[in-house]
């Protein structure tokens, strides 16, 4: 008997001492999340995409020893929506990240289609029956972390910023870096925020060029805190967003001007990043994602009177149109994944992805799951992150404009049901199309020739048939959410504590916007 209880003992602490061991590295195990995503940048505005002018070396490490995607899509062509669709895993229109209703003149009117945000005095935000990436990880015992631009939500009350989405801490800006615009009895400076405290206004009391420094410093130092913990950050600078901002050190330093130099500073905050990572070896347990929110902001183009102004915005490269729009230099996005020993290096993957699928992909990869019968449009991607021979689990990509569905991509074609000018601002406007413009978007890049039927591409009928009827399928299985962004208040404005709250008088918001 003594002899059993004795083995029986020594088996025990065996399997304690094993458990021990085992468990540190299983928590280890557990990979860190660094989702970068750019403001307003295009297709043409890394090295490896084909800028002739801006320089990105270390995107351009990150590609070359990581996985290039040349067909991503962002879900909309405008900054609320795509950031509330990444962070949710949902098309804005069912997470209330639209617009149907706008002022006219002094009347609040039906208006579809628009390519809208949430502006400053906005009253709306994503609801709490929407389950968001940070929220789903922090539950698992991550650390989240927003650094840099919110912009999807504020709230009356504060109910929408990152603290009560399920960030453990923010550090940014809850619009982007925007100013008065002369006018601060009617338009607050954008806060500088740590949490839900305000540290000063842009522009008055903060240097607005020195914001990719100091968000940089933050990710470093989180990197630095939580090295022995499982981390998330979601790092987005806005440097890029018109007008473009950099520090002294990076001004007058590119030969694309202002627009280059805050490219250009990015793309070295973004390599003092993956440096840290490697100090604390880290960097072959932290998945990084870089990718842009939408295509660039081409109105700046026509707006502005000067060439200075003018270059305030990026390039599509080869793709139509920008912001705003539905066309591909709107919606088709730069983007590596990069992590060492993990992900291949020197890949690139034609197959269909969504920044939409960033959630379902992270989800997956920390082992977490989302609640039964829960709703997502995006799917996750690790087959093609680790398989060079994966195919997308999409067959269609849809692509929404507000609450009205204007395209759909099916393989290499893509359909365009309504169209936009170039910009969110010219001619020609809003046009539907019936039967819809389709294009082959990897032979014709540039959406120049429309095919006009089988003698164009012996696909056609094929492709028509699918897209018509999956376009049909979408919109009658679509259970859109309340649209946020209808009503404003310009007492719901970030006017405490430093500035008179004006007095409540709910209002149609405007349409359009960055």
């Amino acid at each position: 008997g003594s002899c059993h209880l004795a083995m029986a003992l020594r088996y025990a602490a065996l399997c304690a001492s094993i458990i021990c061991c085992i468990w540190p590295l299983i928590y280890a195990a557990r990979p860190n999340f660094i989702i970068i995503l750019a403001d307003d940048v295009g297709w043409g505005d890394i090295g490896a995409y084909g800028s002739p002018s801006i320089r990105t070396p270390v995107l351009d490490h990150m590609i070359q020893h990581g996985l290039k995607f040349d067909s991503l899509y962002t879900a909309q062509p405008i900054c609320t929506p795509s950031r509330g669709a990444m962070l949710s895993g949902r098309q804005p229109v069912r997470v209330g990240m639209y617009q149907d209703i706008q002022l006219n003149n002094t009347q609040c009117s039906p208006a579809h289609g628009l390519s809208s945000v949430l502006w400053w005095d906005s009253l709306g935000g994503l609801q709490n029956d929407t389950l968001l990436l940070p929220q789903a990880l922090d539950k698992a015992g991550y650390h989240t972390a927003l650094v840099g631009k919110w912009h999807v939500g504020i709230g009356r009350h504060l109910e929408y910023l990152p603290l009560q989405k399920g960030f453990d801490e923010f550090f940014g800006t809850p619009l982007w870096h925007m100013n008065n615009m002369g006018n601060e009895s009617q338009i607050p400076d954008c806060p500088l925020m740590e949490g839900n405290k305000m540290l000063g206004r842009l522009y008055k009391d903060i240097n607005v060029h020195e914001l990719t420094q100091r968000y940089m410093a933050r990710v470093l130092s989180i990197i630095d805190e939580h090295q022995n913990d499982p981390f998330f950050i979601f790092y987005t600078p806005d440097g890029t967003h018109e007008p473009t901002y950099a520090s002294a050190a990076f001004q007058n330093k590119s030969a694309r001007g202002a627009y280059g130099d805050a490219m250009e500073e990015m793309d070295w905050s973004i390599g003092q990043i993956l440096q840290r990572l490697r100090e604390r070896k880290l960097d072959d347990n932290t998945f990084v994602f870089f990718s842009s929110d939408n295509g660039p902001a081409l109105y700046a183009t026509v707006e502005r009177p000067t060439l200075s102004g003018k270059l305030q915005a990026g390039s599509a490269g080869p793709l139509k149109g920008g912001k705003g729009t539905t066309w591909e230099g709107g919606i088709r996005m730069p983007g590596v994944a990069y992590w060492p020993g993990k992900i291949q290096p020197n890949r690139v993957t034609q197959e269909l992805v969504s920044l939409m699928d960033i959630m379902p992909t992270v989800l997956e990869l920390a082992g977490v799951s989302v609640p039964p019968n829960y709703v997502l449009d995006g799917v996750s991607m690790t087959n093609i992150l680790f398989n060079e021979t994966a195919s997308s689990k999409h067959e269609f990509l849809f692509h929404w404009r507000g609450d009205t569905l204007y395209a759909v991509t099916y393989g290499f074609y893509k359909a365009h049901f309504w169209t936009q000018g170039g910009t969110m601002y010219t001619t020609p406007g809003i046009q539907q199309h019936d039967p819809p413009l389709i294009f082959n978007v990897m032979a014709d890049v540039s959406e120049q020739f429309p095919l006009a039927g089988p003698q164009d591409d012996p696909n056609y009928d094929v492709v028509l048939a699918a897209v018509v009827q999956a376009a049909k399928n979408e919109i009658a299985s679509m259970d859109p959410a309340p649209p946020q962004f209808n009503v404003c208040d310009p007492a719901a404005g970030m006017w405490s504590p430093d500035l008179p709250i004006p007095p409540s008088k709910p209002y149609c918001c405007v349409g359009g916007g960055n």
